[in-house]
């Protein structure tokens, strides 16, 4: 059924639509409201409905905009598209191409915090599109003493005219934790309140109470936000800038914490001309001037300095050479892993012998693994820093040879100096023999599966050498932990029977009966359920996936009144699925072996080919790089858990998105060529255990004869 809007009008506030229906429409047909979100794909996660004023195909519909949007939690460059609702049924408001709305000004609700207008969108539908007002906190002045940052802002806001409507608001500063030096995510805050009403308003930030409590371990930088809040609960935040007129006062010296001298911090200017306080080690430099490597063992000597601390008062009895497994997520480096060799301190000279082959005998090599160096320092009161090994400028010519891992003969390494100047550890694969190949599980997404299709685009070969016993799609690890439900899979009419299938099992929880009965040789894992879909809190014990599937049935309406938890505080998600995934690797390794377990890496591309061969850019480019560097935390747990497994790893190729993608043009849908190089890695893994394998009955065979 069409639904034709034959007039659009927006005026003085009011919103009035009159229309027609193909049919008639059934007097409890109301209009609705959907809230659009475009992160995956397009879904409605929130919706409103009205009583509509309908004469047999007719409809009329009159509102005001404030009235229309009273009670809604709102957030800037939201869109609300307009739909008939009957029953359960939804039917897009459409217009032809002659229809011009009679104004395209916005217009500010009563709250003075976001401003919205009706608009035709390009495929002629109606939507309505929320922007926040121009709401401003600026720096009059500034001081930093003794640890003391002192502020006076100004607001404004161009919906407010009168200096005593501020009173109508509480107004606070937010100090929000970065969560990465280039990615403006945060999940920490803390809230300082006024000294003064507004404009100005005055705040006062005791840097050493402030921190008291935080543990302090490396780079931090905390911006500052002004967060205003409306009578009725409405909340808006915005970055607290800098006027060109006060930027001269932000050249401020550091100040070293009063718990915890060994870290500084300062207040400072971003790129933005946004205000944030930027929290750094003390300078410390681990000077490494000789480094012998043979044998599988390293010989170092060196010394420690620095212009920021004095090195005295480290304690030269609780000093160690660390090396780290490295981790990179997103753009910088996390480690989980670290191997501890005593290092001999005296008059802040060392000196160190580290037997690598020794101290990894246990530990799970990968190819490409990198193992960053550090040393450790404790003070006098026992507070720990490790500090970055870096060469001087004699030993950074130095070249070292590759040697042979004497416990693992598989790989081999040598020290190299990395990007950033200091030294670290690269292992890659010592070029095994490889042989053949068996059958393969999928958990996952269509990184993973489309690998296994047998068209053109993909693999057409694929079947001479694997097949693919067992799939599940879209799954997350929170759920597949959790206690089993029941599903009405017959409510589930609007679904696919290859959609439906994978629903189910996600609701039964019967991956693990399904491994045991299919026995698959390997399980090939990526984790883009829970780097980028939400879950669905049924209870305490029983969660579901909220896949595509799911959210796009008309199912999905009976989930509604749970609770969802999503990406919006990525911390809150971790904290649930990095349990879940201790359960899963423990119920996992029951069934198959670690080094049988193959993780892909993945990630969205934030660029496709077009038609015509240029290079665009999907649009919502934070969001493909929040979830990237969620992603790449997910992995990181994953092989933290499951230590043995294997690992295919894409990053380091140049494939982007397709126009022409056999399931359509998404940041999850590369150029034909990744799926065959994926393909090309996980021949040479299978192919290694297969030639191992092989070897192994060779023996057992010679020692019968």
């Amino acid at each position: 059924m069409t639904s034709l809007v034959t007039n659009l009008g927006y005026s003085n506030g009011v919103l009035s639509i009159k229309g027609k229906a193909e049919v008639s429409l059934e007097e409890s047909c109301t209009l609705c409201i959907r809230r659009r979100e475009i992160e995956h794909g397009l879904e409605y996660p929130e919706e409103y409905s009205f009583p509509l004023n309908i004469n047999s195909s007719e409809f009329v519909f009159e509102k005001d905009i404030n009235t229309l949007l009273q009670g809604i939690s709102l957030n800037n460059e939201m869109i609300w598209d307009l739909f008939l609702l009957s029953g359960d049924d939804y039917f897009k408001l459409e217009t032809d191409k002659q229809l011009k709305m009679n104004t395209n000004d916005y217009v500010s609700l009563d709250n003075k915090q976001f401003k919205v207008k009706p608009y035709i969108t390009g495929e002629n539908g109606v939507s309505i599109f929320v922007l926040k007002n121009d709401i401003q906190g600026t720096v009059g002045n500034a001081s930093f003493n003794e640890g003391v940052f002192n502020l006076s802002v100004q607001m404004s806001n161009s919906a407010i005219l009168k200096q005593e409507d501020w009173n109508n608001y509480s107004i606070r500063l937010m100090v929000k934790k970065r969560e990465q030096e280039h990615l403006f995510e945060y999940y920490d805050s803390m809230i300082i309140e006024p000294v003064s009403g507004v404009n100005p308003l005055n705040f006062s930030l005791n840097i050493n109470d402030l921190f008291e409590n935080y543990k302090l371990n490396k780079k931090l930088i905390w911006d500052l936000f002004i967060e205003v809040t409306s009578k009725d609960g409405l909340v808006v935040e915005t970055p607290l800038l800098c006027s060109s007129g006060t930027k001269g006062l932000f050249n401020f010296n550091y100040f070293n914490f009063s718990h915890n001298d060994l870290y500084r911090i300062k207040p400072y200017v971003t790129g933005k001309n946004s205000i944030a306080l930027l929290i750094r080690p003390s300078e410390l430099k681990i000077n490494l001037s000789q480094l012998k490597f043979e044998n599988n063992t390293m010989h170092l000597l060196g010394t420690v300095s620095s212009l920021e601390y004095d090195v005295w008062n480290f304690d030269e009895l609780e000093s160690y050479l660390i090396i780290k497994k490295r981790y990179t997520v997103g753009k910088e480096n996390i480690y989980y892993t670290e191997k501890v060799s005593h290092l001999s301190l005296l008059n802040a000279h060392f000196q160190a012998e580290l037997s690598v082959a020794e101290l990894l005998n246990d530990e799970v090599i990968h190819h490409g693994d990198v193992w960053d160096m550090f040393v450790r320092l404790t003070t006098l009161d026992g507070r720990i820093i490790d500090v970055m090994v870096k060469p001087l400028e004699d030993l950074k010519k130095e070249k070292f040879t590759y040697e042979i891992m004497s416990a693992n003969p598989s790989y081999k390494f040598k020290p190299y100096v990395n990007g950033l100047g200091n030294f670290s550890l690269y292992f890659i694969d010592s070029n095994k023999p490889s042989h053949d190949a068996v059958k393969v599980a999928v958990l996952g997404s269509c990184f993973s599966r489309n690998p296994f299709n047998s068209t053109n685009y993909f693999n057409p070969t694929y079947k001479q050498n694997y097949k693919c016993v067992l799939t599940q799609f879209h799954s997350s690890i929170i759920s597949m932990v959790s206690n089993p439900m029941q599903i009405d899979v017959a409510k589930m009419d609007d679904v696919t029977e290859y959609n439906k299938y994978f629903i189910q099992s996600d609701f039964e929880k019967n991956f693990f009966d399904q491994i045991k009965e299919s026995r698959p040789e390997y399980l090939i894992v990526d984790l883009y359920a829970d780097a980028a879909r939400d879950i669905i809190k049924i209870n305490d014990d029983t969660i579901v996936s909220a896949s595509l599937a799911l959210r796009q049935s008309k199912y999905f309406k009976e989930f509604m009144e749970y609770e969802v938890v999503t990406h919006d505080n990525n911390d809150t998600y971790f904290a649930l699925w990095k349990e879940a995934m201790i359960q899963f690797a423990e119920k996992i390794k029951e069934y198959i072996p670690e080094d049988r377990i193959i993780l892909n890496i993945g990630g969205f591309t934030s660029t496709y080919y077009d038609e015509d061969g240029s290079i665009k850019r999907f649009p919502r480019d934070h969001i493909i790089q929040r979830n990237n560097y969620f992603w790449d935390k997910l992995n990181s747990w994953f092989m933290q858990c499951i230590p043995g497994c294997k690992v295919i790893n894409l990053k380091d190729t140049k494939y982007i998105g397709q126009h022409d993608h056999p399931f359509g043009k998404t940041f999850s849908h590369y150029q034909s060529g990744y799926y065959k190089e994926f393909m090309n890695r996980l021949n040479k893994l299978v192919m290694q255990d297969l030639q191992s394998d092989r070897q192994v009955q060779e023996n057992k065979q010679l020692i019968k004869a």
